[in-house]
């Protein structure tokens, strides 16, 4: 079972999805105030490898967003698809008590979203962060890190799942230096034009209220409310990853200083 660990030069690591004698970690950097806690220092973690992995390691800044899925079956189910060579994969699966499964170390590139012709179906928004090549998206997959959620989008998802999900999301944006936000956590629908998933009915504020529980010394998040602010800016043609300063500017919502989270003051 892969967990998080403090070494002896008092850096926190966490194991990653990879099988015996492939250890990889990834180090989790605290913000240098407060008390450096780890945002996933309370999850339960295991490994269970797939072989279906991009082959390269990726460097600070290649990671620029989180894409959330849900398994529609079970965690053993998707397991063996994700085992079997030359097929699909993620980064991480969610079981629903909570535990934290690795399946490809966030280094690596995961085959999480299917690409059409070199060029990934956008279907309702574009992210901002996204890569572009030669004028096209084609890079959803090298610049994201997959989390499967195990379950079904019409039943929805435990609270254990969003409280670990939220922990990640925000360990995974501290580690690649981006903020967990609304506009870097994105939903598989979001970017693939035949999946739906992880459902109309995902919890996002069960969301957003895990990744500020579980921030360090606060990472900016943004609410629901703020995603509509989003699309209003991007609409216009402007570069939403600065929609945040627009948003203080204008006086619609206030930072707070304890946990650096957009707060509505209604």
């Amino acid at each position: 079972m892969g967990v998080a660990n403090t070494g002896e030069d008092g850096r926190d690591t966490v194991d990653q999805g990879v099988g015996e004698g492939q250890a990889k970690r990834v180090e989790i950097r605290g913000d240098g105030e407060g008390d450096g806690r780890r945002p996933e220092a309370s999850l339960r973690f295991r490994s269970a490898p797939s072989p279906n992995r991009g082959g390269v390691c990726r460097i600070p800044g290649d990671v620029r967003g989180i894409v959330v899925h849900s398994t529609e079956g079970s965690l053993e189910g998707a397991l063996r698809t994700f085992a079997m060579q030359g097929g699909v994969s993620a980064h991480y699966a969610i079981d629903r008590d909570g535990t934290v499964v690795g399946i490809v170390p966030e280094g690596d590139v995961a085959f999480h979203v299917a690409a059409f012709g070199n060029r990934p179906a956008l279907n309702r928004r574009r992210p901002t962060w996204l890569v572009q090549y030669d004028g096209r998206f084609s890079a959803v997959n090298a610049c994201t890190v997959g989390i499967e959620l195990v379950g079904f989008a019409r039943t929805g998802f435990t609270e254990a799942q969003y409280s670990a999900l939220g922990a990640m999301c925000a360990g995974i944006a501290m580690r690649w230096g981006f903020p967990a936000d609304a506009d870097r956590v994105v939903t598989h629908a979001s970017l693939q034009m035949d999946r739906s998933d992880p459902g109309d009915g995902f919890d996002w504020d069960a969301l957003w209220g895990a990744v500020r529980i579980a921030s360090p010394g606060g990472i900016g998040v943004w609410s629901e409310g703020d995603r509509e602010i989003v699309e209003v800016v991007r609409a216009l043609g402007a570069d939403a990853s600065g929609v945040r300063g627009w948003i203080e500017r204008l006086g619609a919502h206030e930072a707070s200083s304890k946990s650096g989270a957009l707060e509505d003051r209604a």
